[in-house]
């Protein structure tokens, strides 16, 4: 028979089931964090969750008075500042009574909240954002659509004021004197100029609103040249300003544009350089072509563009307003004191439509010396295989691709005069140096005057998916090395990520705001920190050469720019459609 020992007596001093020891050991492994309260409001205990996010020891706060008043079933947010002032964390209080160490208490539970409040803020900040960006597009619309409209009606009351001036002036209405000739051909010509305002603004519109259609066939950049030249030469003539029209025989010339829109950007290039040309100055029509990227232009990925370049000795433009001029309503002669009347919108206009027929207009300037607008225009392929190989100057191991999908042979060729070894090495260069690289171009995007609008972002949002695009670009050339420049699936793979990687870019760019130039802005940042990490890794004496490393690295920063581009327009007219 088996003997049942009695129970064991509960020892002295033992507090028995369902006491605060038992409740301490529950407590002190709870995640959230627990203050037992006395009825004074001083800590009489505070668990190991707790200590974490007051950021002190239990010995430093227990006897210490709570610091918030607390009532049961009360439920409450605070800020906890923790020690040194540096960091605050968000908390939510729930309270409710206990007994502790035979004492009525209150049991605080602490929840940290921080990130719960973070996403909130965030998600206040995207429904702002996305509230203002369509009410910024409304008011562009609202805009655009006044500025047509208006356009419109003030064509035709200035068309007939034209046409009664010239009848006026041809005597129909009656002799007329020397003097009243003189003030018709005022009255005329004040028209004419008002005309070629509203004409501008009415452009503009267009161009906004997505409305503006180019044509795309072959034309004669030496015809549209010389009827642009003939309609400035009488203004040139008349400030002693020498004309210089410089072209080769048998140089090719067309292009595939819109002529007429051609012609209206060469007129307005060449009435500002008679304008900001003092008297017994030269200016210089030159045209040519080119088959390799030149830096500051940003094409479409074609092998050949034609270029008419138009050059003054002017006053020139200062570095810092260049990027401003392509601006609308905006002048590098600003001011109210400015000597040169306009609207500010030719060079607006007439970079957009360069850009709507696939090329581009660039500008170099220096004060005191003159400036340099080149307008680039797309060649006609035809021609350009009819035409005599390019030399060596004229091919660059920067033609990587076009539109994404062929690769040139970049391999060491002596015989083609190309030699472009050790991308592998340079590769390798910006992987160890990614970070270094992404924070100057964050740096210089949140400082740069042009855009202002990245001065409040964080660092995440200015740089994106930078981080994998800048290893993307190192791995490509790697693989164009490696591969000897022949095609290869991991480089159309690694194209293929770059171009996503920029279609969202350009999207996010969207949603922040941000304008075409602005992007535009921002991509000309990553070219310069990019040519500045490869040539403090090349040195003077580093192989490859310095300009062919960068030539073949912009090809596809050019490539990314267009993409993001695109995305950035696309995103802005799917958000107009919503929102109309």
């Amino acid at each position: 028979m088996t003997q049942t020992k009695p129970p064991l007596a509960p020892r002295e001093n033992d507090p028995g089931p369902g006491s605060g020891s038992r409740l301490r050991a529950i407590i002190e492994h709870l995640p959230d964090g627990i203050v037992i309260v006395d009825p004074q409001g001083n800590i009489r205990f505070v668990n190991p969750a707790a200590e974490r996010l007051f950021n002190r020891t239990s010995a430093e706060l227990m006897g210490t008075a709570f610091g918030f008043p607390v009532v049961a079933g009360e439920t409450a947010e605070i800020d906890v500042v923790q020690r040194g002032g540096r960091h605050v964390v968000h908390a939510e209080l729930r309270v409710v009574e206990t007994e502790w160490e035979a004492q009525v208490a209150k049991l605080v539970s602490v929840r940290d909240i921080t990130d719960r409040k973070q996403a909130e803020e965030r998600s206040r900040q995207l429904v702002a954002e996305r509230e203002a960006r369509l009410e910024a597009e409304a008011a562009s619309r609202a805009k655009s659509e006044f500025l047509a409209i208006m356009s419109h009606e003030l064509r035709t009351p200035l068309n007939a004021v034209l046409g009664y001036s010239e009848l006026m002036e041809l005597g129909l209405s009656g002799p007329l004197t020397d003097e009243m000739r003189e003030q018709i051909g005022r009255i005329r010509a004040s028209a004419k100029h008002l005309l070629a305002l509203v004409n501008d603004i009415l452009d503009l519109a267009k161009v906004e609103a997505g409305r503006l259609v180019v044509s795309c066939a072959p034309g004669s950049s030496k015809e549209a040249i010389t009827s642009a030249i003939a309609l400035i030469q009488p203004q040139a003539a008349a400030r002693d300003i020498e004309l210089d029209l410089k072209t080769e025989d048998g140089q090719p010339s067309v292009f595939v544009g819109d002529e007429e829109r051609v012609r209206q950007i060469l007129v307005n290039l060449l009435s500002n350089a008679v304008k900001f040309t003092k008297p017994g100055g030269r200016i210089t029509v030159e045209l040519g072509r080119a088959g390799s990227p030149v830096e500051e232009r940003r094409l479409q990925g074609r092998t050949s563009n034609v270029f008419i370049s138009i050059t003054d000795t002017g006053d020139g433009i200062a570095e810092e307003k260049l990027a401003g001029i392509f601006e609308p309503f905006v002048q590098a002669d600003a001011g109210t004191t400015r000597s040169k009347e306009g609207s500010g919108l030719g060079l607006t206009i007439s970079r957009r439509l360069a850009r709507l027929m696939g090329g581009d207009l660039t500008v170099k300037s220096k004060v005191a010396t003159g400036s340099t607008f080149t307008l680039w225009l797309p060649g006609e392929e035809q021609e350009e295989s009819a035409a005599s190989a390019p030399s060596d100057a004229e091919t660059s191991p920067g033609d990587l691709f076009d539109g994404g999908q062929q690769v040139t042979d970049v391999r060491s060729d002596r015989s083609a005069g190309l030699h472009v070894e050790g991308l592998a090495d340079v590769g390798a260069a910006l992987l160890s140096s990614m970070y270094t690289t992404l924070n100057a171009i964050i740096a210089r995007v949140r400082s740069d005057p042009n855009l202002a609008m990245a001065a409040g972002l964080r660092d995440y949002q200015i740089a994106d998916h930078l981080t994998t695009f800048l290893a993307d670009v190192a791995g490509a050339l790697m693989i164009i090395e490696e591969s000897g420049g022949q095609h290869s699936k991991l480089l159309a793979d690694g194209i293929e990520i770059q171009r996503l990687i920029s279609e969202r870019h350009g999207a996010h760019r969207t949603r922040l705001g941000w304008t075409e130039s602005a992007l535009r802005r921002e991509f000309m940042i990553i070219r310069e920190e990019l040519e500045r990490t490869v040539r403090n890794h090349l040195g003077d004496a580093g192989k490859p050469a310095g300009a062919d490393v960068v030539g073949v690295l912009n090809r596809f920063v050019d490539h990314s720019e267009f993409v993001a581009v695109r995305s950035l327009d696309a995103a802005r007219h799917t958000g107009s459609a919503a929102a109309s």
